[in-house]
């Protein structure tokens, strides 16, 4: 089958997520590295789980995209940052995860507009799951401002 033109809506929102999934997978998993080389063991395994996540989430967004003719664009992909403070990591990642979440509920309306219920399910499912992600990320942010960082991470060193 030739693929269609990657410039359809609903093909331009899916490939806007995409990139925004290539660039958490890069930051969760530096995040995870640098966790498991200070020694945080819990900490780098989610850190870790979150980038493999967020990859099934590129994947699905590829499947997608491809099922609906376009071309997945795996060439864009924004620069990423990591912070030097456990805070500062979460708060990166909590920007990133509120960002999705922008994305998803833009891409829902851009799916139910273009008459594309398969589409908009899809994300709707992964609206849940990045709601899921940045509620937890805000319990870790409250549990290092109830702790403070040496106590909170004191927690991380055992998987």
């Amino acid at each position: 089958m030739a693929l269609k033109s990657s410039g359809t809506p609903v093909v331009k929102a899916l490939n806007g997520l995409l990139t925004t999934e290539l660039r958490a997978i890069n930051q969760y998993f530096l995040d995870s590295k640098l966790a498991a080389h200070h020694g945080f063991e819990h900490l780098a395994e989610e850190f870790r789980k979150a980038s493999f996540e967020e990859m099934n989430d590129a994947e699905e967004l590829m499947d997608r995209i491809l099922l609906l003719g376009g071309l997945p664009n795996l060439q864009r992909v924004d620069a990423f940052a990591t912070g030097e403070s456990i805070t500062e990591q979460f708060q990166l990642a909590k920007e990133l995860e509120e960002k999705a979440v922008g994305q998803l509920k833009a891409a829902i309306v851009t799916a139910e507009k273009a008459a594309d219920p398969g589409t908009a399910t899809m994300l709707r499912e992964m609206l849940l799951e990045e709601e899921r992600q940045v509620d937890w990320i805000e319990g870790q942010l409250g549990l290092i401002t109830t702790l403070g960082d040496t106590a909170y991470l004191a927690q991380q060193i055992r998987s």
